[in-house]
C-alpha cells in the first residue's frame, strides 16, 4: 500500500477482483471468485446490500404480492365472512410487511460475504485509472481500491421518459411506489409487464380502480 495523495483519501487497498453493485449479478461474482481463492471485494453505494433487485425490484413486488394473495384467500374463505367487512388494510401496511422480508434478505446475503471472507465496501465508486476505483463514502470520506480486475454490475433503472414530470408527487415509478403512503382512489398503470402486473393485482385487491396500459399489441 502507498498514499495516494489526495486530501481525505485514505491509503487504498488491494484486491485480485472488485466488483461493483451487490445486486444477483454482483453476489454471483463475488461469491464465485471468492469460493475460487480470490481476494474480492464489493462496492455497493447504498447503506445495504441486495442492489435493486432486494430494495425495488423482485423482492418488495414478490412479498407485496404473497401478502395480498394471503388477504384475497381470507377473504373468501368461508370461516372469516363474518369478520371481513371489519377488516380494512391501506397500501402503507403492505409496505410494511414487505420491509420486514426485505431486511431478512439483507441479514441473509451480509452473512454470504462475511462467511465467504468478501469485503462489502459502502459508498459510490467511479475510476480513476484502469487499475483503481475511488470510493466517496456517506460520510465524506474517501477511499482508493486496486485490482486486477473488475466487474461492473450496477443494475437497471426504471425508464423515465424526459416528458414526464416525476417530480410529481402523483407519478411515481416502480421504484418510487415504495414510498408511497397513502392508498391511492385510482391508479393508471403504464406497462403490463411482470412489475406492471403485479402492482395491478396488489392495488386491484386493496379495492383500487386500476387501469393497466399494455403498451405491446
Amino acid at each position: 500500500m502507498r498514499p495516494m495523495g489526495t486530501p481525505g483519501t485514505q491509503l487504498e487497498q488491494t484486491f485480485d477482483v472488485v466488483v461493483i453493485g451487490s445486486g444477483p449479478g454482483g453476489e454471483g461474482a463475488a461469491m464465485k471468485l471468492a469460493k475460487s481463492g480470490r481476494r474480492v471485494a464489493v462496492i455497493e453505494r447504498h447503506g445495504r446490500v441486495g442492489g435493486g433487485c432486494t430494495h425495488w425490484g423482485t423482492i418488495p413486488s414478490k412479498a407485496l404480492r404473497q401478502t395480498v394473495q394471503m388477504l384475497a384467500d381470507y377473504r373468501r374463505h368461508p370461516l372469516f365472512q363474518a369478520t371481513v367487512g371489519h377488516l380494512s388494510v391501506a397500501y402503507p401496511d403492505l409496505l410494511r410487511g414487505a420491509q420486514s422480508v426485505i431486511a431478512d434478505q439483507v441479514r441473509t446475503r451480509h452473512r454470504h460475504y462475511v462467511r465467504n471472507g468478501v469485503r462489502v465496501v459502502e459508498g459510490h465508486a467511479r475510476f480513476v485509472d484502469p487499475q483503481t476505483v475511488e470510493v466517496a463514502r456517506a460520510d465524506g470520506g474517501r477511499e482508493r481500491y486496486r485490482a486486477d480486475a473488475f466487474i461492473v454490475a450496477t443494475g437497471s433503472h426504471p425508464y423515465r421518459p424526459r416528458d414526464v414530470d416525476f417530480a410529481h408527487p402523483r407519478v411515481r415509478d416502480s421504484d418510487s411506489i415504495l414510498s408511497l403512503d397513502h392508498t391511492p382512489r385510482s391508479i393508471t398503470i403504464y406497462g403490463a409487464g411482470v412489475i406492471g402486473c403485479e402492482y395491478a393485482s396488489v392495488f386491484a385487491h386493496l379495492d383500487v380502480k386500476v387501469n393497466l396500459v399494455n403498451t405491446r399489441a
